[in-house]
């Protein structure tokens, strides 16, 4: 049972693990190049990011001292400049680090603080991660309940800013409390909704630690078989993805399985195969729990000085780190060595020191188990009035754990009705919102259709009354006919047949002339047109002449005579490097800089060259050169065109600007995504060429991300062009570059 204890102690530190990923989740730029990129930095929000980047990396590793300086410079740089980020994620290390060495005080206040500051900045995000953090601390302090609720108002952030991952992160960290409580249903319940999520997102690292969590539930449980079966599935997931501090913990969890199983043999096997992949590493933290977990088994195999020895190992470097809560447990870890040893006198100090820290530190449990260790050694040295004293206290302190996780259970039931409560009101109101918006939808439909309506009502009237107007006209026409002819019948009809006669010999020699007339000006005009359409076709025939001659022209100069001296530069510098050793450098340059004008002026020929127009040309070019790149890179890409871009001519302008456009977001693919994978598709909508480059990179934060030099020339070639250009990205989500102009 006492052991039993310890090897729960090891798996709470190791879930709180998870729930600090909540904070810092993301994989890390290895620890040299963050230093050599902060020597670099001015005075601004990139240097507090690495700062707190190589916190992060120390505190990982168990270098708390390291952890805690870069932190403190974070955080007063980020004072200095205003950078309420920096300050939010600097207070959190803080208290990340404070947690490792049993300061919980501190690190409530640092979590708090970072609390305050990411909600007055509105950054949600942060916001969550300080819930996550605030969580952890009530959890190694054995608060589950408020542990619980701090977590589901990080759920309900993360649920609100649509952060897959995070809720991924919160359901699993849940479940691990659920799990530490015998709630075992509840614990898979909550794994199994992170593991889907985990799923749709393709989070890897993620997926390995839920199959590592339902694992620990079924050890938990007795069901080795299970629960092995899952370990080996994390396992295999963190070592294709190389995350040996993550393997290196699944060893040792394999290790206490085969332990539990009497199987000493494998259970040291591979907890020395952890201690070394920590050893590798230089994970301090995990060094200290594989000697701590190899004491436990060389305990049961009742192998005392082996177990003695390693439990002293893991003590010195939790001292080393200031850990603590760690220093606690291995305290009274040896001290129990120490009794099986029959080293009486040795034993007693240590647990002493052990309960000394332990109530320094506030842990309850540790306390009690002290007690309970220095009541068997005053029992095993004959001192039976003291042994009953600390027997006395143990029980105590064991009741009062017993009615206070009772008060914690009542104080967790009721947590959990009310975030139940508030779940089904969450959706019921969206229901009831999805229901509004289809009534929306549908009134909107109704009224746009009686607008029609009215619209033709309206047509039908207005024909009506043009209807209408047309009769009273024809008959006002009729009426005044029918008056003349009966007046010129009254006042004679035979002057009137005359008059009507010669009327019409005019009417018709009128009609003569102007049709004559209009036959000779339609006549002249429609020669006027072909002649000037000829002109005018001859003199664009013969202006393209000259423009293509031109070009042409240029593009042999430039190719012969600028191409030709650029390759003498590059040549000459060659030799000069083979001759001279001591201009090398700047031999170097001039050859580089020589082979980049080289490529521009490659690049300028070709747009200029006339015979380039035909578009298959361009997707030809465009081809060889992602091929080129990215092949070297060794990243997977697919180069997407339609067929009916094949007889498309772009005027040189727009096809210059879109191959440099396309050239430029490329070189920027290459050099930092970090993908392995990339698409380019070109294709032609509504009369209008789209490009769209996209890779599944480690992507960007849009609102943090600076402008440089590349992506201004991108946006102003495309302006140049008339195009419309956008660039979306989101961290580990990868970038989208996306082209569109009028062809």
């Amino acid at each position: 049972m006492a052991y039993r204890f310890f090897e729960k102690k090891i798996s709470l530190l190791l879930a709180f693990t998870v729930i600090l990923g909540l904070c810092h989740g993301q994989q890390l730029p290895k620890i040299d190049s963050l230093i050599n990129v902060l020597h670099n930095q001015k005075e601004d929000t990139s240097k507090a990011n690495t700062l707190n980047a190589l916190s992060r990396h120390h505190w990982q590793k168990g270098n708390y001292k390291e952890a805690k300086k870069y932190a403190e410079a974070a955080l007063e740089l980020s004072e200095k400049i205003n950078f309420s980020t920096g300050k939010a994620n600097a207070h959190n290390n803080k208290g990340i680090i404070s947690v490792y060495q049993g300061d919980y005080p501190q690190a409530l206040k640092n979590h708090l603080s970072a609390l305050s500051i990411s909600q007055k900045s509105g950054n949600k995000k942060i916001v969550a991660e300080s819930y996550g953090c605030i969580a952890g601390v009530y959890w190694n302090q054995g608060n589950y309940p408020e542990a619980l609720n701090n977590l589901s108002a990080s759920l309900k952030i993360q649920n609100e800013i649509h952060d897959k991952n995070g809720v991924a992160n919160s359901y699993n960290n849940i479940g691990n409390i659920y799990s530490n409580q015998g709630k075992y249903p509840e614990a898979l319940k909550n794994h199994l909704a992170s593991l889907k999520l985990k799923e749709e997102i393709g989070d890897k690292r993620g997926l390995s630690n839920s199959y590592g969590n339902i694992g620990l539930i079924y050890s938990r449980q007795s069901n080795y078989p299970e629960a092995l079966k899952f370990y080996l599935v994390s396992l295999k997931i963190k070592q294709e993805l190389g995350d040996k501090l993550g393997s290196a913990n699944i060893y040792n969890s394999i290790g206490g399985i085969y332990s539990d199983q009497g199987n000493y043999t494998d259970a040291i096997k591979n907890c020395f195969i952890s201690l070394k992949i920590n050893e590798e590493i230089g994970a301090k933290n995990g060094i200290a729990s594989s000697y701590n977990g190899i004491g436990l088994i060389y305990e049961k195999q009742k192998n005392h000085t082996e177990a003695l020895k390693n439990h002293l190992a893991s003590l010195k470097l939790r001292e080393e780190m200031g850990d603590k809560r760690g220093m606690s447990c291995s305290y009274i870890n040896a001290g129990q060595s120490l009794i099986n040893l029959k080293r009486y006198a040795e034993a007693k100090q240590f647990l002493t020191d052990g309960l000394a820290l332990s109530k320094k530190i506030g842990s309850k449990d540790d306390i009690k188990v002290s007690y309970e260790r220095l009541a068997r050694l005053d029992s095993a040295t004959g001192n039976w009035e003291e042994a009953y004293r600390q027997n006395l206290l143990y029980t105590l302190y064991r009741d009062s754990l017993v009615n206070e996780e009772s008060s914690k259970k009542i104080l967790q039931s009721q947590m959990q009705y009310e975030f139940d409560k508030k779940e089904d009101l969450l959706n019921y109101q969206q229901a009831l919102t999805n229901e509004k918006l289809k009534q929306q939808t549908l009134l909107s439909q109704q009224q746009q259709q009686a607008i029609l309506l009215k619209e033709k009502e309206v047509d039908l009237a207005h024909n009506q009354q043009q209807l209408q107007e047309l009769r009273i006209e024809k008959s006002n026409a009729d009426f005044a006919a029918e008056k003349v002819i009966q007046k010129t019948e009254t006042d004679n009809k035979q002057n009137q047949l005359v008059l009507l006669g010669k009327e019409k010999d005019i009417q018709a020699l009128d009609l003569n002339k102007q049709k004559g007339l209009r036959n000779y000006l339609l006549g002249g005009l429609i020669l006027f047109a072909l002649l000037s359409f000829f002109i005018y076709r001859n003199y664009r025939y013969r202006q393209n002449l000259k423009l293509l001659t031109l070009r042409n022209k240029i593009a042999s100069d430039l190719h012969d005579d600028v191409g030709s001296t650029l390759s003498s530069i590059s040549i000459f510098s060659q030799m000069a490097q083979q001759q001279s050793k001591e201009v090398i450098p700047m031999l170097e340059t001039i050859g580089e800089s020589s082979r980049k004008m080289l490529d521009a002026m490659a690049d300028i020929v070709w747009t200029i060259n006339p015979e380039n127009d035909q578009f298959e040309k361009i997707i030809l070019r465009m081809r060889s050169f992602a091929y080129e790149l990215l092949g070297a890179k060794n990243i997977d890409f697919e180069f997407n065109a339609n067929d009916e871009l094949s007889n498309l001519k772009l005027p040189m302008n727009i096809r210059k600007n879109l191959y440099l456009i396309f050239k430029e977001a490329t070189n920027n693919l290459v050099k930092y995504s970090g993908a392995d994978k990339a698409m380019f598709t070109v294709k032609e909508e509504n009369k209008k060429l789209i490009l769209i480059i996209h890779d599944n990179g480690k992507g960007f934060d849009m609102n943090q991300a600076g402008e440089g030099n590349g992506l201004k020339n991108m946006r102003n070639r495309a302006e140049e062009i008339g195009a419309l250009f956008f660039i979306d990205s989101f961290p580990f989500k990868g970038t989208t570059v996306q082209l569109s102009v009028a062809v």
